[in-house]
């Protein structure tokens, strides 16, 4: 089940806490500084409450720079920061090859032309995800709607003041929320498959960064879902280790709202118990991912090296032998 959560951890040997230790800090100077100037920017019009400049204006002027902000934070969003994210995949790349790296390596993708082309396969990336979740969205809303027909007669009988409750009732509204669970289960699991997928596709991009970009689609869904590796065992790995991450965030919830119940008296310590787990939750959670990214890397590379091999063994069998005719003819 965990089969490339376990090659990545074996390959990646001795470089785990650097490639952290990287991401960590480019999350913190390509994310967290740039989201903080920005929300700092988007209150500068506030400044002007200081002066003569009536309400009127200042609401006007507000509304007008905060929409140019996120114009601004859309574009660095799209130009700068979503490469840096792709550029982290090189980390781990080296990383699982075994090769040193530094911390510079992120900032490949603005060099040799490679930049035009992260863009171009970014914007396409974001154009089939957008399509391709209202199609999802629509195909749930239907399911959704089938949910809701078993709960149709509940709501006549319901018209009714005097009705009470019965038997037959409460197990159409037991199905209905069983089913209502099953779907919202069920419309994760193409979410999560084109993350996969699209993971895969950037990892192409950072494997051969030359070739076209309908070439790195085609390679990535081959990968995917042509290859050795097995997208089962990646998917419901990566969803085990998203629920034991909901997991653990769900039981320091719990811990925080039960220090603040008996603990009352002791503010002080219900601080340090809401520190500590806050730390532990990040900390757990920041591991998780860094293993899930980590599987999609050791998968995505088993997989191009079983159709590497398909390949050279396709070459092998269709190649004519004329090494053996030769050695014939002496």
């Amino acid at each position: 089940m965990f089969e490339y959560i376990s090659l990545y951890r074996k390959n990646g040997a001795g470089q785990h806490g650097k490639v952290i230790g990287f991401t960590i800090l480019q999350f913190i100077l390509c994310v967290f500084l740039p989201m903080a100037v920005i929300f700092g920017a988007m209150l500068l019009p506030l400044l002007l409450t200081m002066t003569d400049v009536s309400g009127e204006t200042v609401g006007i002027t507000m509304a007008i720079w905060m929409l140019v902000i996120m114009i601004v934070f859309i574009l660095l969003m799209l130009f700068v920061i979503y490469p840096i994210f792709v550029g982290i995949l090189r980390y781990f790349a080296s990383a699982y090859k075994g090769k040193e790296f530094t911390f510079g390596e992120a900032y490949k993708v603005f060099k040799n032309g490679n930049y035009s082309k992260l863009i171009k396969i970014a914007l396409l990336v974001l154009v089939l995800y957008f399509v391709l979740s209202m199609i999802i969205g629509f195909i749930v809303n239907i399911l959704m709607t089938i949910v809701f027909i078993p709960l149709l007669p509940l709501g006549v009988m319901m018209e009714d003041p005097n009705a009470a409750m019965t038997g037959g009732a409460i197990a159409l509204i037991i199905l209905a929320v069983v089913l209502m669970f099953i779907v919202m289960i069920v419309a994760y699991i193409p979410y999560i498959i084109l993350y996969i997928y699209f993971a895969v596709v950037f990892m192409v991009y950072i494997d051969e960064p030359k070739i076209p970009t309908v070439d790195k689609l085609k390679v990535a869904w081959n990968v995917s879902f042509s290859s050795d590796a097995s997208m089962v065992k990646l998917f419901f790995s990566n969803l085990l280790m998203y629920i034991l991450m909901t997991a653990v965030m769900f039981a320091v919830m719990i811990a925080i709202v039960l220090a603040s119940v008996f603990l009352m008296d002791s503010p002080a310590m219900i601080s340090v118990i809401t520190i500590i787990g806050t730390l532990i939750a990040v900390a757990v959670s920041i591991y998780i991912s860094y293993l899930i990214v980590g599987s999609i890397v050791a998968y995505y590379f088993a997989g191009r090296e079983s159709l590497d091999r398909k390949a050279d063994m396709r070459f092998e069998e269709t190649a004519p032998a004329y090494n053996n005719e030769n050695i014939d003819l002496q």
